[in-house]
C-alpha cells in the first residue's frame, strides 16, 4: 500500500448517503482504504485502531459520542481532517464552534470533497519527503510546526511566531511576516505545543516567545515585544512578571 494515499473513515446512519460517499470514494485512485461506522460509538473503535486522515462525520449522527467523538479527535489525532456532513447548513455554527472547518452538504458533491482529499494528500506528502529527506541528510531539519487555523494548516518555525493571544473559542496568533492569523485551538494547546521552544505564559490570555521582548515595566506589569520595528504592548500578570526576573527589567 503506498503510504502517502488517503485513509478515510465515514460514519453515517443513512444507506444511502453512506453508499454515495462510498462510490465517490472509491473512484478516487488517492484513496486507499475506507472505513465506515453506523453511529458515534462504532467509530470511536474505528478511529482509535486505524488513525484515518479524514473522517466524513454526519451531523446529527446516532450514538451518544458525539461530543467524545470530537474532543477526541481534537486532542489525540490533530493531523485527522474532521469534515461535518450535514442535509442542512443549520449546524455550521455548532462545527465552528467545535473547531471544525470543514463543511460538505448532502448529497456530497465530488468537487468539494475533492478539494479536501487534495489537500490532506499534499500534506501527507510532503510530510513524508521531509522525513525522508532528513534520513538522508543525516542531520534533523529544521523544526517546522504544523498549526490548524480557521484556513486550514500553517507551517511555520516557532521563531516565527511572537506571541498568542487568547480570543473566546479561537486564538490569534501574530507572526513575523506582520500577519496575524487566527486558529481554533485554544491558548492552554498552544502553551503545551510552544513550551520547549521559550514561549511562556504571562497571563491568561497571553502566551509570548521570550526572544521578542525587548523591555519589562514591573511598576505597571507591561511586557513589551518587538519585531521588525514593531512594538506590541502585552499585560502580564504580577507572577508571571516576576518569573521574568533574569531578563532585564524597566
Amino acid at each position: 500500500m503506498n503510504s502517502t494515499k488517503i485513509s478515510i473513515l465515514i460514519i453515517d446512519s443513512e444507506q444511502e448517503s453512506m453508499d454515495q460517499a462510498l462510490e465517490l470514494l472509491q473512484a478516487n485512485p488517492v484513496v486507499s482504504d475506507i472505513k465506515t461506522a453506523e453511529n458515534t460509538d462504532q467509530a470511536i473503535l474505528k478511529i482509535i485502531n486505524s488513525n484515518p486522515d479524514i473522517i466524513l462525520f454526519d451531523y446529527p449522527s446516532k450514538g451518544k459520542a458525539e461530543k467524545e467523538l470530537i474532543e477526541f479527535v481534537k486532542t489525540k489525532l490533530p493531523e485527522t481532517t474532521l469534515v461535518l456532513v450535514s442535509k442542512t447548513k443549520e449546524y455550521a455554527a455548532f462545527a465552528i464552534q467545535n473547531g471544525i472547518f470543514k463543511y460538505l452538504l448532502k448529497p456530497i458533491e465530488n468537487s468539494e470533497l475533492l478539494k479536501i482529499i487534495n489537500t490532506v494528500h499534499e500534506d501527507k506528502q510532503n510530510n513524508l519527503q521531509a522525513r525522508v529527506n532528513q534520513l538522508i541528510d543525516g542531520t534533523p531539519e529544521e523544526t517546522r510546526l504544523r498549526l490548524q487555523t480557521t484556513k486550514g494548516y500553517l507551517m511555520l518555525n516557532p521563531d516565527e511566531l511572537i506571541f498568542c493571544k487568547a480570543a473566546g473559542f479561537y486564538t490569534e496568533l501574530y507572526l513575523t511576516s506582520d500577519r496575524n492569523e487566527l486558529s481554533s485551538q485554544f491558548l492552554s494547546k498552544f502553551e503545551e505545543m510552544l513550551s520547549p521552544f521559550n514561549f511562556i505564559r504571562v497571563s491568561r490570555s497571553h502566551l509570548i516567545n521570550q526572544r521578542f521582548i525587548r523591555k519589562i515595566y514591573r511598576s505597571n506589569n507591561i511586557i513589551v515585544l518587538s519585531a521588525n520595528g514593531k512594538e506590541y504592548e502585552i499585560k502580564g500578570g504580577r507572577t508571571h512578571i516576576r518569573n521574568l526576573t533574569k531578563l532585564d527589567t524597566e
